[in-house]
């Protein structure tokens, strides 16, 4: 999993993958709410806490809360209280320079791979973020390959969030259309290539999925600077992690974007296997170090609520 691991290659076709596609179904849209409304309302209380006020200048009213123990008493609406007598509630503001996100996921062939696909996991991390953001007041952009073509769905009210995850819906790993910023591309050294760059535009948070397989890290290090955040979600299917699950006789695991990349299952192979695994994870944490930029792994078939708040911290 070095240089040579890179410089993605789309002739494996999503019908060879196991896991090309995204599903996204209405129990895991509620998990997306339920997250979104617990992280949005552990900031709100970090906020409180920090003595930080809600509501200031340039913030705009956006509506009422219940009032919950904890919060600042400044912020309570002592007209609708007067008015209604049941139980008090708090003015919710949101800022007027409210943040743009922007999301990309890559959809090459190597994140069709895994039980449940590296696509699929990647694609609840980016739903559960969108929810969030989205909660928080945030306009997001999401850099979506899909249908023949690669286009920014931009989204700018929790009402939008059905198109985000219709766009996530529509990913196809391994499909002709991929990722600009994956791939041959990337690692010629543009600073910003292909649709990426309209994104980027504003951008106070970037948010990557992927298993950074074909991403040249030179450039994304070109991705941080200033005010903007810049958090790296890393995902690997477990045979991945784990060369011995790829097959019941654990025989080789081929990567299909490298076919002539066959790692053996036996000590020997694995052992060899698990020290290049360790060394381009571990060159991907640095890189994140280095450039004050967040960074989480995870196999495939964790749930996000376990490994997204450590990437959006």
């Amino acid at each position: 999993m070095t240089a040579a691991w890179r410089g993605a290659r789309s002739d494996a076709g999503a019908s060879s993958l196991p896991s090309p596609g995204v599903s996204i179904g209405p129990a895991l849209v509620r998990r997306f709410g339920a997250f979104a409304a617990r992280l949005s309302a552990a900031r709100e209380r970090e906020e409180v806490g920090r003595r930080r006020a809600l509501q200031g200048e340039g913030e705009e009213f956006v509506g009422h809360r219940p009032y919950r123990m904890g919060d600042d008493l400044r912020h309570l609406d002592w007209t609708l209280l007067a008015r209604r007598g049941d139980r008090p509630f708090v003015r919710v503001h949101r800022s007027s320079s409210s943040e743009r996100w922007l999301m990309a996921l890559d959809a090459s062939a190597s994140m069709g791979v895994g039980r449940p696909g590296k696509l699929q996991s990647a694609a609840e991390a980016a739903g559960a973020a969108m929810a969030l953001g989205l909660r928080l007041g945030n306009s997001i952009a999401l850099l979506a390959p899909a249908n023949g073509a690669e286009e920014i769905v931009e989204l700018r009210r929790t009402s939008d969030l059905q198109r985000g995850l219709d766009a996530l819906r529509a990913m196809v790993a391994g499909a002709s259309t991929q990722s600009s910023w994956v791939g041959a591309g990337a690692a010629q050294g543009e600073s910003s290539p292909g649709s990426l760059d309209r994104g980027l535009d504003g951008a106070g948070r970037v948010l990557l999925f992927s298993d950074f397989l074909d991403v040249d890290p030179r450039w994304v290090s070109t991705l941080a600077g200033g005010r903007r955040r810049v958090h790296l979600g890393q995902v690997f299917a477990g045979e991945e992690w784990d060369p011995s699950a790829a097959s019941a006789e654990g025989a080789v695991w081929v990567d299909p974007e490298h076919p002539e990349e066959r790692w053996s299952a036996d000590a020997a192979g694995s052992s060899r296997y698990l020290a290049r695994l360790a060394e381009f994870v571990e060159g991907w944490a640095r890189l994140a170090r280095d450039h004050r930029m967040t960074h989480a792994v995870w196999t495939s078939g964790k749930e996000f609520e376990d490994h997204l708040p450590e990437l959006l911290r």
